[in-house]
């Protein structure tokens, strides 16, 4: 075994003296840490069962005001359901007022644009037929400047007649 203890290099003297530092390590930290940190646990678990006695104490308190304000929330609804009646009922006769006016005003809308659209299609017919008469007289004049052969003649028409759908 001593030869395993040389191989190692193993010294009892030395393995003494750190058994002696790690039981001073030990000691320092049991006194250093050990005592403050139990005492700190102690003072938060006393604090932890008085909050518990206290939170006990307020749930208490607590489930009489919640009994309380369910009285009070049920006479609440009740009172809310009322309420919803009457505007429910009131609410249906004015649908009914708006659904009637709405009717009315959309007819004088569509009477009113039809009116215009009849307005508009008279106002276009009658640029048409300036814009036709205008381009006659042109053409006319055209025929009048030169004298026009045969088939002149047919490609001034053709041309008045192209122009007047373009128009149109």
């Amino acid at each position: 075994m001593a030869a395993i203890f040389d191989a190692l290099g193993f010294s009892g003297a030395t393995f003494w003296f750190e058994a002696a530092n790690v039981a001073v390590v030990i000691g320092l930290l049991y006194f250093i840490l050990w005592k403050p940190l139990a005492k700190s646990f102690a003072n938060r678990e006393e604090a932890i069962e008085g909050s518990l006695k206290k939170a006990a104490t307020a749930k208490e308190e607590a489930e009489k005001v919640l009994s309380s304000y369910q009285h009070k929330i049920d006479e609440a609804h009740q009172e809310a359901q009322a309420i919803l009646e009457k505007t429910t009922k009131l609410a249906e006769t004015t649908r009914a007022e708006i659904v009637a006016q709405a009717r009315e005003e959309a007819g004088r809308v569509m009477e009113q644009a039809r009116m215009e659209i009849e307005r508009e299609q008279r106002a276009a017919l009658a640029d048409i037929r300036k814009e036709a008469a205008d381009l006659v007289v042109t053409t006319a004049g055209k025929v009048m400047a030169r004298a026009l052969t045969p088939d002149d003649r047919e490609h001034l028409v053709k041309e008045a007649l192209s122009e007047v759908e373009r128009l149109q």
